[in-house]
């Protein structure tokens, strides 16, 4: 409880948790309280439109949100975070331009997010994407829309194989979307090509459980499985990847393959930033919090002013039937933990109790690709097209802002009336390459004519 002066609260992380906390701390704004967000990029992700990005449904900027634009009455710093002094309540930070600086405050939100869990897999390294950003879903599109022309502009049918052979690991219900999304773009890139069918493409699934989906339920799991074979994807359950070096793909069963593309899906993990500080951390590495939200030690002291939102954090989850419970690292939590986060801040602030967070989860919702999905809702389980309908309507709600729902909305209609965009923009990814050869072409210009 402060008794005077400005309350500073600083937010670390501008995604889900940490933008649903400052738009709630931005209506208490004023001469007596400010609000900082350090995030190292300007911009949060929705992350569960990710697969559609990668689909081309979406464009990748219209899943952002500003984070300048939305938190008009906070200060928005490009930052990452380098170290967390919770006895000297104070952040060290390094500025997008490399200056190191020290910021403090009375009330911290840490609100890091995961990162994607890695092994040290032989190859991986050089040959993974992630699909833990909207950056890598961008690339997915245009690549596996490259992979598709490469071979269909090579007579060498081992290099067609390798381009068309493509490797997903990790067979949660993220994974199982981005695999039905970039499986069914193949298709259709496929299809522009006379040379080329659609049973030259490949895509393997590889699972360490015994199920795909399980996020879903037992049976929408099992459905789920099926579905994807009778879809042509190759599902290998309780098999994992030893290495990918040369491209060339081993499995633990023995088996090896060359892929032209392997794409990793295999959980995620707390923010490595956890390292460099004092917070106490839990058996995954994780913030421990209580149902407060409160950041406490082992003992269950609190770490004074020190709140834990998202997929950084272990929550207790005191509505399970059985415990210890823990919420899942997801976004329906996260942007519901944020707004608690907040309001116990203003409550530590005044000198209130803080009030505990409470959610019943409303389901999960999975779209496989147009018209297709699984979802179970309060119990109630769909397929097909309502399953996709309730994945597209619920993620449009959640959405963070009215412009960008209106942006993914008619971003939407624009695809049903004139189709899929199926070109790639590989040059994108090197903006200045073009503007260098016109210099190379006027140095080799100039030396013509010297000699």
């Amino acid at each position: 409880m402060r008794t005077g002066g400005i309350a500073r609260v600083l937010i670390l992380g501008g995604g889900y948790g940490g933008l649903m906390a400052a738009r709630l701390l931005e209506r208490h704004v004023d001469r007596d309280l400010e609000v900082t967000v350090v995030d190292p990029n300007t911009y949060m992700t929705y992350q569960p439109l990710l697969p559609e990005v990668a689909g081309g449904h979406v464009a990748p900027r219209d899943v952002t949100v500003p984070l300048g634009r939305t938190l008009r009455r906070s200060r928005v710093l490009q930052a990452s975070v380098t170290g967390v002094d919770s006895a000297a309540k104070s952040v060290a930070l390094r500025t997008a331009d490399g200056t190191d600086t020290t910021l403090g405050y009375d009330e911290l939100i840490v609100a890091l997010g995961a990162i994607s869990r890695v092994f040290p897999t032989p190859g991986l390294e050089e040959h993974g994407i992630g699909f833990k950003t909207v950056e890598e879903a961008a690339f997915l599109h245009d690549h596996v829309i490259e992979q598709v022309e490469r071979a269909a502009g090579t007579d060498d049918p081992a290099e067609r194989a390798k381009a068309l052979t493509f490797l997903v690991v990790g067979g949660g219900y993220t994974g199982v979307e981005g695999l039905s999304e970039l499986a069914d773009l193949s298709v259709r890139a496929v299809a522009q090509h006379a040379n080329l069918s659609r049973g030259d493409l490949r895509w393997v699934l590889v699972e360490a459980l015994d199920r795909v989906a399980p996020e879903v339920g037992p049976e929408l799991s099992k459905w789920t499985l099926g579905h994807l074979r009778d879809k042509g994807i190759d599902v290998r359950l309780e098999t994992t990847v030893k290495s990918v070096e040369d491209a060339v793909v081993e499995l633990s069963t023995g088996e090896r393959f060359p892929a032209g593309t392997v794409v990793w899906t295999a959980g995620v993990q707390p923010n490595p930033v956890l390292d460099a500080t004092d917070l106490p951390r839990g058996p995954k590495g994780h913030l421990m919090a209580d149902a407060t939200l409160r950041v406490v030690r082992e003992d269950g002291t609190p770490v004074e002013g020190v709140w834990a939102v998202g997929d950084v954090a272990q929550i207790p989850d005191l509505t399970a039937a059985s415990q210890p419970a823990y919420y899942p690292p997801n976004a329906q939590n996260a942007m519901r933990q944020g707004p608690v986060a907040a309001r116990n801040v203003l409550a530590d602030l005044a000198g209130r109790e803080p009030e505990e967070y409470r959610h019943v989860s409303l389901g999960t919702v999975a779209s496989y690709g147009i018209g297709d999905g699984a979802a179970n809702i309060k119990g109630v389980r769909l397929k097909g097209v309502p399953a996709w309908l309730a994945h597209r309507s619920y993620h449009l709600l959640a959405l963070p802002t009215t412009g960008r729902k209106a942006r993914v909305l008619l971003g939407w209609i624009a695809e049903a009336i004139a189709g899929r965009e199926l070109v790639a923009l590989p040059s994108a990814r090197h903006p200045k390459r073009a503007f260098h050869g016109s210099f190379a072409a006027l140095a080799a210009a100039t030396k013509r004519k010297s000699s």
